[in-house]
C-alpha cells in the first residue's frame, strides 16, 4: 500500500514526456562535452598515477640506502662485541 501511494506520488512528479527524452538521449551516444570532460579525468588520473609511482620510486631509494647505513653500524657493533 505504502508503496503503491510512493509510486503514484513520481509518477505525478514527472514531466510528460520525460522517459521518452531520457531514452533518445541515451540512444544517442555520449554527446562531445562528456567525451572531453572523460578524457580531462582520464588523463588527470594517469598524471596523478606517474606522480606517484615517481614519488614512491624515489621514497624507496631514500628508505633503502637509510636502512642498509643502519644495518651496517648494527654489524659493526655486533662486531666488535665478538
Amino acid at each position: 500500500m505504502a508503496w503503491e501511494r510512493l509510486r503514484e506520488h513520481a509518477a505525478s512528479r514527472i514531466t510528460p514526456g520525460f522517459p521518452e527524452r531520457v531514452l533518445r538521449a541515451a540512444r544517442q551516444g555520449p554527446s562531445p562535452l562528456f567525451v572531453a570532460h572523460f578524457a580531462m579525468c582520464a588523463a588527470t588520473a594517469a598524471l596523478c598515477l606517474v606522480a606517484v609511482v615517481l614519488y614512491r620510486a624515489q621514497a624507496s631509494g631514500d628508505d633503502d640506502a637509510s636502512n642498509l647505513a643502519s644495518w651496517g653500524e648494527i654489524a659493526a657493533q655486533a662486531g666488535d662485541l665478538e
